[in-house]
């Protein structure tokens, strides 16, 4: 049956009824007021819908499923947001975390080769340092070996100064002894200390007494033995060879002549 006829027939059912009740209620009035002749009473019919008369099941409405199944949409729709939002700040977690671990391993390349450059630097300073101090060391040595040998070469030379001064120093007092002739007021014992200044061709230019012997004459005989000779053969000979000995040694030459072998 189609649903549309169905509450078309209620409500034609429902007038013959107000139809039929009206015209009995008019019949029973009508007899029983039939002498007076009242005045006729209307009927007033009343349309009295299905729901009224004869309650039904409702039926669920079809804007219940759309707005169940628009509120399921929704729902599936702010679910699927919340995930792709927690996925999104998981992935970006994970950026950020490999970015960090990048940045960290950067970082500790970085100080790596700060540290081995710095290793590296020490290295060469060091090595640096102990070569400067074998350098030091090996100067040092061959300071201390080049000074030993100036050492001995100059011993050597002073020996061999020495030697030669010490050779002219006695050819010197042998020529002045030679000519020197001791007054009688001399006596065994009596010493004269005399300086003599030479000159490189051997020459004296001057005689001095430094240490008297206490006797004038005794004094006086040795600086005239000196004139005598006037000139000496070995000093000129030495100056010539050896100046430097010359003008250390020999320039200034101070001899002892010393009465010893006089018979009392």
């Amino acid at each position: 049956m189609n649903k549309g006829a169905y509450p078309l027939a209620i409500v034609i059912s429902l007038l013959l009824h107000g139809v039929l009740i009206a015209f009995i209620a008019y019949g029973w009035e009508a007899s029983r007021t039939h002498e007076h002749k009242p005045m006729p009473q209307f009927v007033q019919a009343r349309l009295v819908t299905l729901e009224a008369v004869t309650p039904r099941k409702k039926l669920p409405k079809k804007v219940d499923k759309i707005q169940q199944r628009a509120q399921r949409e929704a729902q599936q729709k702010r679910q699927a947001e919340t995930e792709r939002k927690r996925r999104a700040a998981l992935e970006r977690k994970k950026k950020q975390e490999a970015e960090r671990k990048r940045q960290a391993s950067i970082e500790a390349e970085r100080k790596a080769r700060e540290e081995k450059a710095r290793q590296e630097k020490d290295r060469k300073e060091k090595e640096q340092k102990e070569k400067e101090r074998e350098e030091q060391l090996e100067k040092a040595r061959q300071s201390s070996f080049d000074e030993a040998l100036q050492e001995e070469e100059d011993l050597q030379e002073a020996s061999e100064g020495e030697r030669a001064v010490m050779s002219v120093a006695q050819a010197i007092q042998q020529r002045i002894e030679s000519v020197w002739s001791r007054p009688p007021s001399a006596r065994n014992g009596m010493r004269t200390l005399v300086q003599i200044n030479f000159v490189p061709t051997g020459r004296v230019v001057a005689a001095n007494i430094l240490e008297g012997s206490g006797n004038a004459a005794l004094d006086r005989s040795v600086l005239t033995a000196i004139r005598k000779v006037e000139v000496f053969p070995e000093v000129a000979e030495l100056a010539l060879e050896e100046p430097v000995v010359f003008e250390r040694e020999v320039r200034k030459t101070m001899l002892n002549f010393k009465v010893e072998d006089l018979r009392q």
